[in-house]
């Protein structure tokens, strides 16, 4: 299994998203990411 690799605007786009959202679970699944990446 390869590890994928997010670029930084990526990954604070999905924080500022889960931030204003206030639900990072439900923004990692849109974005199909694991939701321990965002916490």
């Amino acid at each position: 299994m390869q590890r994928r690799r997010f670029t930084i605007e990526f990954k604070q786009q999905l924080i500022q998203e889960a931030s204003e959202i206030g639900n990072a679970s439900q923004v990692a699944r849109r974005h199909g990411v694991d939701p321990k990446m965002l916490y």
